[in-house]
């Protein structure tokens, strides 16, 4: 016997859980949203100050009209929350001018008519003298890219959750999900909950109840630095805006200066795949800063000699081709999930919490979100 029934229950209240339940709790139902660790842990994807925002997306052209529902959803929640939580600070890219994220922008910024400036090097060496680039090297800059305060939004999401009669238990793990009848009954050490429909947005933790689908998911731990500039005013949001280069060791990211621990700078990608979050070293290691070292000296010789103290782990949570996985589970369509974002996933969150929500109440989503379906890594016999 179930101790409460809801009309659906969100497992895992990270930003993309987090605004599902919002959005649930707007349309009228009774939602419970349950997380395993307390608010704003550090112990999943959706922590930390900072994540960067851009719509002219190499990944693949698709993802532009989600980009621009999401746009208007994070302004949206701005004026629910009556707090700034996207800065548009303008979102730079350079590689060579083959490189597949100089080609993604054009064909991205083509397709969907976008205002992007495409700079040669004379250009990035007269704009951008931060950084020290390759003669054959060219950029696009994006006028609208920027970067999200991550805390802020999943707090915004949560108190509008709450303020609209959703139920939100932290510190409170799933043990188990089964069918009951046409419901779902969910399993915790608090209790059991019965709803007509579940939403499994739980991050690195989602394969444990994805069956079959979840199997092709891996995880890959991420760690983000923050080194002091000697002059800071140099690297002030005015004059460097979120940048992502292309080089020799990999693909790097870093942001203007907006904390005072000093320039957040990370690789994207580049680690070892595992398949459990037991598996994720959390502490940081000597090496950990070994390959921004060797980008920074190359390419931002001024940031290169010295390093805060400041550093953080994460955790990318994977799909094989490194696209969402949004939709019904194919196994139980009544289980809609949210699960490998890859990491690049949180700039949609607010989008992605809609369409969630569009799904269980059985509304019409008008985004194309085909390519995201979880069926496309299912073998026949799978399904």
């Amino acid at each position: 016997m179930a101790d409460s029934i809801y009309d659906v229950i969100v497992i895992g209240l990270g930003g993309m859980g987090s605004s599902a339940a919002m959005q649930l709790a707007l349309s009228g139902l009774k939602v419970l949203g349950l997380e395993q660790f307390e608010p704003n842990h550090e112990l999943g994807s959706s922590h930390g100050k900072t994540r960067a925002i851009r719509l002219a997306y190499y990944e693949n052209p698709n993802y532009v009209p989600l980009l621009k529902r999401a746009y208007h959803l994070w302004h949206d929640l701005e004026w629910r929350v009556g707090e700034t939580l996207l800065e548009e600070c303008g979102c730079l890219s350079v590689a060579y001018p083959n490189h597949e994220v100089i080609q993604g922008i054009i064909a991205s910024s083509a397709l969907h008519s976008l205002d992007v400036d495409f700079l040669s090097h004379e250009q990035l060496v007269e704009k951008y003298g931060f950084l020290n680039l390759p003669e054959s090297y060219v950029g696009a800059y994006e006028k609208l890219g920027g970067y999200l305060w991550v805390d802020r939004c999943v707090r915004a999401f949560q108190k509008i959750a709450h303020n609209n009669n959703a139920d939100l238990l932290f510190e409170t793990p799933v043990t188990s999900i089964r069918n009951v009848g046409t419901d779902i009954e969910v399993d915790t050490p608090k209790g059991k909950y019965l709803a007509r429909k579940v939403v499994i947005t739980a991050g690195p933790w989602a394969a444990n109840f994805l069956g079959t689908s979840g199997k092709c998911l891996s995880l890959m731990r991420q760690t983000t630095h923050w080194f002091m500039p000697e002059k800071p005013q140099d690297f002030f949001r005015d004059k460097v805006p979120v940048f992502m280069v292309a080089d020799q060791e990999g693909f790097f990211y870093g942001f203007p200066m907006v904390d005072p621990e000093g320039v957040k700078i990370a690789r994207h990608y580049g680690q070892v795949e595992v398949h459990q979050p037991s598996e994720i070293m959390r502490g940081i290691l000597p090496e950990d800063d070994a390959a921004l070292r060797v980008f920074l000296n190359r390419r931002i010789p001024t940031l290169a000699k010295s390093h805060s103290p400041l550093a953080k782990t994460c955790i990318y949570t994977l799909s094989p081709d490194r696209h969402f996985m949004v939709g019904p589970l194919p196994e139980n369509p009544n289980i809609i999930v949210g699960a490998g974002f890859s990491g690049h996933g949180f700039k949609f969150a607010s989008v992605v919490g809609e369409i969630l929500s569009q799904l269980v109440c059985n509304q019409p989503v008008n985004l194309n979100i085909e390519f995201l379906n979880l069926g496309r890594f299912l073998n026949d016999s799978d399904r």
